[in-house]
């Protein structure tokens, strides 16, 4: 009876491990996916908030972060990263007006997304980079990700859309 409990004890101590491990390691994932799709490198000490409808057979849904960057010495990290590769403010309209309206519906408890002039933009159309052209019905919005860095917040909002 002893060896019983002994083992009992050992698997609920190895799943508790897990799960810790699991649960640490989890913002990780999220974090260097961003890093991977936005091609920047995020700072230490970034905490990321998200909401992600992705599942199914195609794998088809909206993933929305934010990022916070709590430091300066962060903000500036990332901004010597984005200031010369991605685009200055303010975000062409054809852009930003079907991306603002999608994040509203979709946000939750996420911030909405700010109004700033200080800061840059990044889009990447993957519809078109696997298919040549762009999408008929859905210029934008389209298998599309974008992401604004508001430098007044030291945030980065990143929308990442499969339809």
């Amino acid at each position: 009876m002893k060896k019983i409990c002994l083992w009992g004890a050992l698997i609920l101590a190895a799943g508790a491990l897990c799960l810790a491990a699991w649960y640490f390691t989890a913002g990780n994932d999220m974090e260097r996916y961003l890093e991977k799709e936005l091609r920047i490198s995020l700072p230490d000490g970034v905490e990321i908030a998200s909401l992600d409808s992705h599942g199914g057979f195609h794998g088809d849904g909206t993933l929305l972060a934010v990022v916070t960057v709590p430091d300066k010495a962060g903000q500036d990290a990332l901004w010597d990263q984005v200031k010369d590769n991605w685009n200055a403010l303010p975000v062409d309209e054809t852009i930003m007006e079907p991306i603002r309206q999608l994040w509203e519906e979709r946000c939750g408890v996420l911030p909405l997304l700010p109004d700033t002039e200080n800061g840059r933009w990044f889009y990447r159309d993957r519809y078109e980079e696997q298919y040549g052209e762009k999408c008929e019905f859905n210029s934008v919005l389209q298998n599309c990700t974008f992401a604004l860095l508001d430098r007044d917040s030291g945030r980065l909002y990143v929308l990442e859309n499969d339809c």
